[in-house]
């Protein structure tokens, strides 16, 4: 779920994006996996045929343990993603690690997702840092890691300077989140490929 606006629109990246209704300074938690979200357990997955499962694999999200977040593409990937990926005592969440500003594309960065199917994209983000091909998978390059480590941690030192919608959100997972935020007076970000919130 987002904690921002947001509308869809046609995006020079790839077919539809996701594009700010609002400004989102650096540092707002801008997404987390809410109890509202669809989601399909490893064996429902397996069990779909191979069409649906081609679709999900295109649009969906999934988690180590097999789980997968029913979306349907909502936001682009760039290799300079205003949003990327966190895990707060195992718990995901995007923090916008740049000011994102009224009509902005919402982008992540895919290289983050976890995934246990092989894919393969041509990227057109047209960005300076673009990456040309991104890929499934735990290998990255150390520059890259470095760079998301960069980013991710200037972003998670604003968490207590911005407002923070997600704390009155009454969602079981949004309060399980902010519990864990809260109880980090000065985080820092552990560098590794799947960035996690520590004290």
């Amino acid at each position: 779920m987002y904690t921002m606006k947001f509308y869809k629109n046609k995006s020079c990246i790839d077919g539809y994006g996701l594009f700010s209704g609002e400004f989102v300074p650096k540092g707002t938690i801008a997404y987390y996996y809410s109890n509202s979200d669809t989601y399909l357990s490893k064996n429902e997955f397996q069990s779909l045929p191979e069409n649906k499962k081609e679709q999900l694999c295109k649009y969906g999200v999934e988690d180590e343990a097999g789980n997968w977040l029913v979306t349907d593409g909502d936001a682009n990937h760039s290799c300079d993603a205003n949003i990327l990926s966190l895990f707060i005592d195992s718990l995901y969440c995007d923090i916008a690690v740049k000011d994102i500003h009224i009509d902005d594309e919402i982008t992540i960065d895919y290289g983050l997702f976890y995934s246990s199917v092989p894919w393969r994209m041509t990227c057109n983000c047209a960005s300076p840092l673009c990456r040309k091909t991104i890929v499934s998978g735990l290998p990255v390059d150390i520059q890259t890691q470095k760079f998301w480590f960069s980013r991710i941690s200037e972003a998670s030192s604003h968490i207590f300077d911005v407002e923070q919608r997600l704390f009155s959100h009454e969602d079981e997972r949004a309060k399980a989140l902010t519990k864990s935020i809260k109880s980090r007076k000065c985080p820092k970000i552990f560098p590794y490929i799947k960035f996690s919130l520590i004290h």
